[in-house]
């Protein structure tokens, strides 16, 4: 018996040594880690120049790093506080409109394939084409709605418009057919929160707060700003050259898709719930029936793609493991959202400082994740590299010339005056050319290779598609995250420069020499086309004139508040160029009946009446003909 005990003792000691061993192992691995994210934060925050951030990374309830870093306001030198200090998370807001929508359908009162005008209360939606959008295609962008951004942003919390009012008088009109194309739409979110008030009877923000964050006890987050947390707001930066310039807080109208802020570790919590199966401490905030639809159900532009909408997030790969996540950008703040639910993790960043241009943010954060995951699973990236094939040449449905032409990416605004920015290059096109059995993209240095269907292998690894229309014609091109459109002929932004160029050319011409003739050519009386002609050739090169001056002198930001008095002042003109582009249509005809006009007059006035009738085109194609915003 004595030699038993003994046994037993050294046995028990030997597994209490071995506990103690693998104890300290995970905690010597936990400190190495939080020790190289302080690093790569410390680092990051001076050579991208941002003022400060903050992060969580959750594994199930544990916490493996919570920490603040930098500024959250530089004049007042408050520093970041991972528990206090409140960002504005942007559009992973649209995942909070998404738990609040599932949660509905959980209790039964929403239905995802449902058409959502059964549910409207205020106003009806219209359909241009024959398919209804239920609720499922506003979760996943595929409604088919117009991007119309201007105007959607207030100077205060005090002005934003109720959401049934402004989305009655503002909402973005059909322009696709629902259910073919993701086309990310803010105004698609804002109508599921308007949805959302109207079943549940409580505005939208008070049913986020009473069914989600206090059960969640996130009690520093919410769409709306609390007063007695004034202090813990935190100031986002624009980054201009080295400098750092103070946004003023924005309030947006399609407040659900964007307004939501929120601290590090409240983060923490809503990440818990979700890898949890919708628990927090207890309590059961969604069905795990419900997590998982909202992680497994979703839309892909393709079979094949790496990317695709769930029902309020975005799915895609790193290396052969599937994320679930959300970015969002907005007014300085750039942040992202990711769970890997087979991992078990989670983990969110916030910044407080970025560009639209350089997006230098955005890279050190993209950069930071796919460190910190090639540290946590190191073996994934070694899998990857032994699963590499070259595509091997297959056979698509139509001949390559088919697929040839310029695309423009899908998200911009087609019926409002926003459509400008694809004239000053905010929109992204490309060209495609069919060159020895492949396709091309000129801009990408690209080659892709036919594998099926509609479906290609690109060289660097990756299956893109093409599209079809309701007409059946190869309309669209598809990558893992974005939707292109294929443009007409006259449609690519070079042709449209061209196109606005030499109109302008003629008529700053024409207007010289009809100067020039006036001051040295006296005592001659001006025949009254030349007149208007000349009256017609001011008005559009000044049109011209102030509107690129207006556009480079104010920041793409600003037009989210509104647009400037200076192009309201303009817009009036196009209201003076048609009518008398009339009148000189009819003064040439008579010139011409009557000879009224010697054979080069009647040549060179033609010429300037022609420019001003390309010109009108030009402004409907713009959306410039009227207040359309």
């Amino acid at each position: 018996m004595k030699h038993l005990l003994i046994t037993f003792l050294i046995i028990s000691s030997f597994f209490s040594s071995e506990n103690k061993i693998y104890s300290q192992n995970i905690d010597d691995q936990t400190s190495d880690l939080k020790a190289w994210i302080n690093a790569q934060f410390t680092e990051g925050l001076d050579s991208f120049n941002i003022a400060g951030a903050t992060i969580i990374l959750m594994q199930g309830d544990s916490i493996l790093h919570m920490n603040g870093y930098g500024l959250a306001d530089i004049e007042s030198n408050t520093l970041v506080n991972s528990t206090s200090s409140i960002f504005d998370i942007g559009s992973i807001s649209k995942t909070f409109v998404g738990t609040a929508v599932m949660k509905l359908v959980e209790d039964g009162e929403l239905e995802l394939d449902r058409d959502v005008n059964n549910y409207l209360k205020s106003f009806q939606l219209t359909y241009k084409f024959n398919d209804s959008i239920t609720i499922r295609h506003l979760l996943t962008h595929t409604a088919g709605f117009d991007d119309c951004n201007i105007g959607t942003i207030a100077h205060s919390e005090e002005n934003i418009i109720p959401l049934a009012q402004y989305l009655k008088n503002q909402m973005s009109p059909q322009i696709r057919p629902s259910g073919k194309v993701i086309s990310y739409a803010n105004k698609g979110y804002a109508l599921l929160g308007l949805i959302v008030e109207e079943v549940s009877g409580l505005p939208f923000n008070e049913y986020v707060r009473k069914n989600i964050l206090q059960p969640l006890e996130m009690n520093y987050s919410g769409y709306r700003r609390q007063a007695k947390l004034k202090k813990n707001y935190v100031t986002s930066y624009l980054q201009k050259n080295e400098q750092l310039i103070p946004y003023k807080p924005a309030f947006h109208h399609t407040y659900p898709a964007s307004s939501f802020r929120s601290t590090a570790s409240d983060m923490g919590h809503y990440i818990s719930m979700f890898l949890n199966n919708g628990e927090f401490h207890g309590i059961q905030i969604l069905d795990s029936s419900t997590v998982a639809k909202m992680h497994q159900t979703g839309f892909k532009n393709y079979e094949k793609a790496n990317f695709g909408w769930l029902l309020g997030f975005q799915e895609s790969h790193w290396y052969g493991k599937r994320t679930v996540s959300h970015s969002g950008s907005i007014q300085g703040f750039s942040s992202q959202l990711t769970l890997m639910p087979e991992k078990n993790l989670g983990l969110f960043i916030s910044v407080n400082s970025s560009n639209y241009y350089q997006q230098k943010s955005r890279v050190f954060m993209d950069k930071f994740i796919n460190d910190l995951f090639a540290r946590l699973m190191p073996e994934c990236l070694v899998k990857k590299e032994k699963a590499t094939v070259s595509p091997k040449l297959g056979a698509v449905d139509e001949p390559l010339e088919m697929f040839t032409g310029t695309y423009r990416w899908c998200r911009y605004a087609h019926t409002t005056l926003d459509k400008v920015s694809v004239l000053v290059g905010l929109i992204p096109e490309i060209e495609i050319i069919s060159k020895d059995s492949t396709l091309e993209i000129v801009e990408w240095n690209d080659k892709l290779v036919p594998i099926s269907d509609l479906t290609f292998q690109s060289i660097y690894d990756r299956y893109l598609a093409f599209g079809k229309n309701t007409k059946g014609e190869i309309s669209y091109f598809f990558t893992d995250t974005y939707s292109y459109q294929k443009l007409k002929w006259y449609e690519p932004v070079k042709f449209q420069r061209l196109w606005i160029g030499s109109i302008v050319l003629f008529l700053l011409i024409y207007i010289i020499t009809s100067i020039v003739r006036k001051l040295f050519v006296r005592n001659r009386n001006s025949h009254l086309l030349k007149k208007i002609n000349f009256s017609l050739a001011s008005l559009v090169v000044l049109f011209i004139a102030v509107l690129t001056y207006a556009l480079f002198t104010t920041g793409p930001f600003e037009f989210f508040y509104g647009i400037p008095l200076l192009i309201k002042m303009a817009l009036v003109i196009p209201f003076l160029i048609i009518p008398l582009e009339f009148f000189s249509v009819y003064f040439l005809i008579k010139a011409i009946r009557f000879k009224e006009l010697g054979t080069f007059n009647l040549i060179y006035q033609s010429i300037i009446v022609v420019a001003v009738l390309f010109f009108i085109p030009w402004l409907m194609y713009y959306n410039l003909i009227g207040f359309n915003y």
